[in-house]
């Protein structure tokens, strides 16, 4: 759907039809937003002086009318401040967003182009999506048509790319053991990076939180190489944490509990390699950890060696049970 200025016809963005219709009941650019709000502010009397009595009198009340003028035109410029603020950061959410899903579709056509015609098609039957296409065509006698015919690839990854959804291409790449690894860990790295500058900007926002800030930092890390043990983890994350956090601590004893790390109050249990049973132990020291430490509770997960599906019910679950539990995926 197109947007545009009722007095240039200039093509305008989506969040500045909004803004325009609900001030100005009409589409208007930017620059004839402007215009229309100095000829409001023109239209707006300061309030009345009383009638002057004698000179003391007039200068007490031209005193006041100029600091009743000047804290007018100061309220209406900050009015105007704001408005514009507001506008600014309703498009770059808009420009965010279609930044991630144009970053999906790319992930999308990257897995897919990397599987079979008949994968393709296996693929398109389970989302009960139709691998013929058709095309209008004229018959000798002048009349017209519809001949069908197979989609090619590039139909097929194009259907695939609208219709299907990531984690569902990503699964069935799995199942079919087609090697995406590569493009699991740009995934996994992006998220990432995503996740940091929501964090960043939450932070910017509302004031510094503890509890982001150490998560902000633990979505920071990166191990030097694979461990097979889950003690070398714990390690290098402690380390990485106490060049920021001095006070952090290894293995903190409350009650019946003992994290991994605590960071001023806030414990961090650490899982890697993280298999189905060790998903299946978080729940029951989510339970217990947050009796014994109520500033926040991190679950960093190392390696994750678990179905796809499996994982993201468990997030899900997880989510909606604890919903104050932050949980990390390195």
């Amino acid at each position: 759907m197109r947007y545009y200025c009722n007095i240039c016809k200039k093509d305008i963005t989506k969040a500045e039809f909004l803004y325009s219709i609900d001030k100005f009941d009409r589409p208007l650019c930017r620059e004839h937003q402007q215009l229309e709000r100095k000829q409001q502010e023109s239209q707006i009397e300061p309030p009345a002086v009383e009638p002057k009595v004698n000179s003391q009198n007039e200068q007490i009340a031209e005193t006041t009318t100029q600091e009743t003028q000047s804290k007018w035109k100061s309220l209406v410029k900050k009015a105007v401040v704001a408005t514009g603020k507001g506008i600014a950061k309703g498009a770059k959410k808009i420009a965010d967003s279609t930044r991630k899903t144009m970053q999906v579709r790319r992930w999308k056509g990257d897995i897919l182009r990397r599987m079979y015609m008949n994968q393709l098609k296996r693929l398109c039957f389970e989302k009960r999506i139709s691998t013929k296409k058709s095309e209008l065509k004229e018959s000798r006698s002048g009349g017209f048509y519809w001949k069908e015919y197979n989609c090619t690839k590039a139909d097929l990854v194009g259907r695939l790319k609208n219709k299907a959804s990531l984690d569902d291409i990503i699964s069935f790449a799995k199942r079919n053991h087609i090697n995406i690894r590569d493009i699991l860990r740009d995934i996994d790295r992006k998220k990432a990076e995503w996740k940091v500058k929501e964090i960043t900007e939450t932070m910017k926002e509302g004031g510094i939180s503890l509890i982001l800030d150490v998560e902000k930092t633990i979505r920071e890390f990166r191990p030097l190489r694979r461990y097979d043990k889950e003690i070398f983890y714990q390690d290098s994350l402690a380390s990485w944490l106490k060049s920021k956090f001095p006070n952090t601590d290894i293995e903190v004893s409350r009650g019946s509990t003992r994290p991994d790390i605590v960071v001023e109050g806030i414990a961090i249990e650490v899982k890697g390699p993280t298999y189905d049973k060790d998903l299946q132990t978080i729940s029951d020291k989510c339970m217990r950890y947050c009796q014994y430490f109520p500033q926040g509770l991190i679950c960093v997960l190392f390696n994750v060696y678990v179905n796809h599906h499996r994982y993201k019910d468990w997030e899900k679950g997880m989510k909606e049970t604890f919903p104050d539990v932050k949980i990390i995926k390195i």
